[in-house]
């Protein structure tokens, strides 16, 4: 049933993890029902960047994180994220949505108690298997709680509607053709490429251990390199290489991108992948057949990425090389290891992941209950 002109509000940030779910649920929703979604996300994050490239309407707020810091710095971000309750406050009160669905990271967090204080149905999806501080906060106000794995019911009040929905990917993540993705990096179709990718900001320590073994990538595994540094590597890691890895670049066997907004494109590139195990990236994986060397953030909350990273292990879709014992070295001997598989078809489950046409009609079907009233 379309909707007559209604606006919808999504919100999450500031990496990649947690804006990439948001655009997909705005795409989704978009294309269903008659309605604008509107991003609310951190004015500091990489979402302003992002939306660029949307027909989505961005706005920018103050906030801060709460946790793994001191007294002082505490009270600083209450204060800041005060601020970001009544910019969303305001906002909201202009947009009118019908519903605000919320992707997680703190900037969520001033936009959702907004909404709730304003009496507009609240939605959060939960991207990892352990969920983060603020959905966990804000699972308490919420009229459904969205998960990806089923084992993450748990973490949430047993008082509260939990669906299991899946990752929802853009559409552009669907499997592409990997020779015409090849041709938009300017690779010949018969090379087997490697995509290095340290999430949606970098990895300082994936970029040192894969700096060193350029050239045994490229010579000795016969694999094209995609390397994306991040913004804050790039220019170092650019201004390391030597002669013959200058005549890599020139010639196309290493490619160093900074950042690509067209990461369907890379991944359908690629043959084998060393990337960080966030969730959903981990997806997007899945959705192009992509085998990965996953590499956890050894901090990360509850190490949700290690146990994300289990479960991709344990379906056959990757390994595990954790962060205490990651070196060129070691990563080397893993990628050689692997080397002799065409990598053709290496992927063939999913590991119980749902996603694309399965997780949209969930999404239609949930939000429509507020949409349609």
């Amino acid at each position: 049933m379309k909707i007559k002109g209604s606006n919808i509000v999504v919100s999450g940030g500031k990496t990649g993890g947690h804006i990439y779910p948001a655009l997909a649920i705005a795409e989704i929703l978009k294309s269903e029902y008659n309605i604008q979604p509107h991003y609310i996300g951190a004015n500091n994050g990489m979402e302003s960047k992002i939306l660029k490239n949307e027909n989505i309407p961005f706005y920018g707020i103050a906030f801060a994180p709460l946790i793994g810091m001191s007294l002082l710095n505490k009270i600083k971000s209450f204060f800041i994220n005060l601020r970001g309750f009544f910019a969303s406050l305001i906002l909201l009160n202009r947009i009118k949505p019908k519903l605000v669905i919320g992707t997680g990271g703190f900037v969520a967090g001033p936009v959702l108690s907004a909404a709730f204080v304003l009496r507009i149905p609240i939605i959060i999806h939960e991207q990892n298997v352990v969920p983060g501080f603020t959905n966990k906060l804000l699972a308490k106000i919420s009229k459904e709680i969205w998960i990806t794995f089923n084992e993450s019911s748990k973490y949430f009040p047993s008082n509260k509607r939990k669906v299991l929905t899946g990752m929802p990917l853009r559409n552009s993540f669907q499997k592409l053709d990997s020779n015409e993705s090849k041709e938009y990096f300017g690779i010949e179709k018969d090379k087997k490429v490697l995509l290095i990718a340290g999430g949606s900001q970098g990895s300082k320590i994936i970029n040192k251990a894969v700096r060193t073994i350029y050239k045994g990538i490229i010579h000795d595994l016969d694999l094209t390199i995609i390397h994306i540094t991040g913004a804050s590597y790039y220019n170092d890691i650019i201004e390391s290489l030597d002669s013959d890895e200058l005549k890599m670049v020139e010639e196309g066997k290493l490619i160093l991108k900074d950042y690509i907004s067209e990461m369907e494109l890379a991944l359908n590139a690629a043959n084998i992948t060393i990337s960080r195990a966030g969730a959903s990236f981990i997806c997007e994986l899945i959705a192009t057949k992509s085998y990965s060397i996953l590499i956890p953030i050894k901090n990360s909350a509850s190490n949700h990425q290690l146990k994300n990273a289990k479960a991709v292990e344990k379906a056959g879709m990757g390994r595990i090389v954790e962060e205490d014992i990651l070196t060129s070295a070691n990563l080397f001997t893993t990628l050689k290891s692997l080397s002799p598989f065409t990598f053709e078809n290496i992927i063939t489950s999913n590991a119980g992941i749902l996603y694309g046409e399965n997780t949209k009609a969930i999404i239609r079907k949930e939000s429509g209950k507020y949409l349609n009233e």
